[in-house]
């Protein structure tokens, strides 16, 4: 079964801003490049099947029925949650993030 992605806005603006430091502060373009490479990749895998990632580890996002997916060669996590066939990104959070928190605020997803 393939699965609709939706990238929430909110998850747009986060992944806008992730891209906007590596490139403008940190001045590095292979990062930025990176990130959204390990990005499409993981969107892929959650179009064909998003059940493969593991459940939120913060208790209030588990409950809800967000899940997570961890980029593979990077220190970041996308954060999600199924409806029937949609796939809703929330957003994108380096590990040092307290995104539970951010996450319970902001998503009205």
């Amino acid at each position: 079964m393939a699965y609709k992605l939706i990238v929430t806005e909110q998850a747009d603006m986060l992944i806008s801003n992730l891209t906007g430091y590596l490139l403008f502060k940190l001045n590095n373009i292979d990062a930025a490049k990176h990130l959204l490479d390990e990005l499409e990749s993981v969107y892929l895998r959650l179009k064909e099947n998003p059940y493969q990632f593991s459940q939120s580890k913060d208790n209030y996002l588990f409950g809800k029925g967000y899940r997570e997916a961890l980029l593979p060669e990077m220190n970041y996590r996308i954060v999600f949650r199924i409806e029937e066939t949609q796939v809703y990104i929330v957003g994108v959070f380096h590990d040092r993030e307290d995104y539970g928190f951010k996450v319970k605020w902001v998503s009205t997803y």
